[in-house]
């Protein structure tokens, strides 16, 4: 098609075109109607036609220079920027679940200044990004247009559906829901977004719900020049929600020439009732803290009572279970049994959810031990939705932990590149370099985290374990303390005490450590025993990890201050009980 026309296209002046003169035609055979009815003179139907014709290239101008956007009608200056300016709240980033004590997978944390030597003004992600695929996508958080401030769940909610949707398609390359949601609230310049979260396109919108009644707007941007792919405007009842879901997803594959090998996926449909209970799930569980997890948990049940065979809402009790056995609101024997429970019902009912296939590898990794059983999981996770970088993120974990760091460094690399302002995968990258000795490397990976989240829990601890690692235990202390989690602050703080030989602090804060932590941090507190060199001390708390399931047991392999530990026969028959390697390549 010759690009005129398509610019004509996509600027709906075809259709105004149309409408007009349909219109036009109706008004004009009236008029004359009216003028033999009431005998009006010839040259008032005459003039009446007139000025339709006169308004014909005026209404085509119009439709020409101007778009109706979720902002109203602007000018459509051709190439150019197109975004959304409307104030919001951003909400804390989705936790991933991660037990205590593990590399943290999560970014749910409020900003605050950094510390004073804690980071870098600006920290340079530590891998390169190539140019993106034009077959590349961001869904931003639509813009909440409705009269209540309360039914920005909903817009958010819709988007992220959106962006599960697409996320399933092979060929298409899109951008996680956590990066994609950091610039809500802002002006958006669509190229600098684009740019920063590396993709060539933009879908960004608006929703307008009043009662059962909905309006949907979504455009798609080309975002070198801010070029109008495709925009639609959808006037719906609630229970044809899912049908607007599925019909943007069906556009913008087509807007891309996006080759599939089979049908554009379908939002998974339930009553309308049940759909907003458990988006105001999604919404509490965003959050992260205690009270909005208990919030997010009486949400999921409540859809469940409408809808039992809803799968999303037995995915989502199955992470909040999790994050709440991570916030100690459920025990850990508790916690992972209903989390495994409602993560089997979740896939009983519908087995191509994706996320529900990448929780149930995290369980069958952290605290199963079941490497082949979480292979299998993660495998069928990728092939449902290999763009989506919780469970690219989870692959490069799991192959982490069996001890192949090259070709986890590569997955969490990918992962990375999916998600680029989301701290887990940067955690991870910092996890795996210091088992591979590349300590300059993960204390860089580590100030990334921190320029991206200074109170990032985790990441001050992990430029410090490298610093003890390098032998400077001063160095550890002075960055130890500005560590957000305190059981990683006093485990490092207790190890560079006995490096700098004050033992009788290093005891003190040990007993203190145990008596605190002994059910939650066991392989940390075998950890500072085997740094210390008491070898059966250590090996004694390694079996208490496995006692009581202790996921941090799961990353052993990579952890280096067990190195006091691999000539004892112990370590290899432990590492087998595990089902882990003996040796590492």
């Amino acid at each position: 098609m010759h690009p005129f026309i398509e610019e004509l296209k996509r600027r709906h002046v075809i259709k105004v075109a149309a409408i007009y003169i349909a219109v036009g035609w109706v008004l004009a055979e009236v008029a004359a109607f009216a003028a033999d009815t009431f005998g009006a003179p010839d040259w008032v139907v005459q003039m009446f036609t007139i000025f339709i014709l006169l308004g014909f290239p005026l209404v085509v101008i119009g439709a020409w220079a101007f778009e109706m956007t979720p902002q109203g009608l602007k000018r459509d200056t051709g190439p150019g920027v197109a975004g959304t300016d409307e104030p919001a709240t951003e909400p804390a980033a989705r936790p991933e679940t991660t037990p205590v004590g593990m590399t943290p997978d999560s970014s749910s944390a409020q900003a605050v200044a950094v510390p004073v030597g804690s980071a870098p003004e600006s920290a340079a992600p530590p891998s390169p990004a190539a140019a993106p695929s034009e077959q590349s996508i961001a869904v931003l958080p639509f813009v909440n247009m409705s009269s209540d401030p309360e039914q920005e769940y909903f817009s958010d909610g819709l988007s992220e559906e959106l962006l599960n949707l697409l996320a399933q398609i092979p060929a298409l390359h899109v951008a996680a829901r956590t990066s994609s949601f950091s610039f809500k609230g802002e002006k958006i310049d669509i190229p600098a977004v684009a740019e920063k979260l590396k993709v060539a396109n933009v879908l960004e919108g608006s929703v307008r719900k009043a009662g059962n009644q909905v309006r949907v707007t979504a455009q798609l941007i080309k975002a070198v020049d801010g070029y109008h792919l495709w925009s639609e405007t959808f006037d719906r009842t609630l229970e044809d929600i899912f049908a607007v879901q599925d019909e943007i997803a069906e556009s913008v594959v087509d807007a891309l020439k996006v080759s599939l090998l089979g049908a554009v996926p379908k939002a998974r449909e339930t009553s309308p009732e049940a759909y907003a209970l458990y988006l105001h799930g999604a919404h509490f569980f965003d959050l992260g803290d205690p009270e909005n997890l208990e919030k997010a948990h009486q949400a999921f049940k409540q859809v469940l009572e409408l809808d039992p065979d809803y799968a999303p809402a037995w995915d989502g009790l199955a992470g909040t279970y999790i994050q709440q056995t991570n916030t100690g609101q459920l025990g850990l024997k508790e916690g992972v049994d209903l989390a495994r429970d409602a993560g089997a019902r979740a896939l009983k009912l519908d087995d191509t959810l994706a996320e529900a296939h990448a929780g149930d590898a995290f369980i069958k990794m952290v605290f199963d031990w079941d490497w082949a059983g979480a292979q299998a999981a993660i495998d069928r996770a990728l092939k449902l939705a290999p763009s989506n970088a919780k469970c690219v993120r989870r692959a490069g974990l799991l192959v982490a932990n069996q001890g192949r760091y090259e070709e986890a460094l590569e997955l969490v690399d990918k992962a990375i590149e999916l998600d680029p302002l989301v701290t887990a995968g940067y955690n991870n990258r910092t996890f795996v370099l210091i088992a591979l000795g590349r300590l300059d490397e993960a204390m860089e990976a580590a100030r990334h985290i921190l320029s991206l989240n200074p109170v990032q829990p985790g990441a001050h601890g992990s430029i410090a374990r490298c610093l003890l690692l390098k032998n400077d235990p001063e160095a550890a202390l002075a960055v130890v303390e500005n560590e957000a989690d305190p059981s990683w602050r006093d485990e490092i703080k207790i190890m560079a005490l006995d490096m700098q030989g004050r033992h009788v602090d290093a005891e003190q804060l040990l007993e203190r450590y145990i008596e605190d932590y002994k059910d939650r941090m066991a392989v940390q507190v075998a950890t500072i025993y085997a740094h210390r060199g008491d070898v059966d001390e250590a090996f004694d708390w390694l079996e208490h990890a496995y006692e009581v399931r202790d996921g941090g047991l799961s990353e052993m392999l990579g952890n280096p201050l067990f190195a006091s530990l691999h000539d004892d026969p112990r370590w290899p028959a432990f590492l087998e009980k595990m089902g882990l390697p003996t040796s590492v390549a």
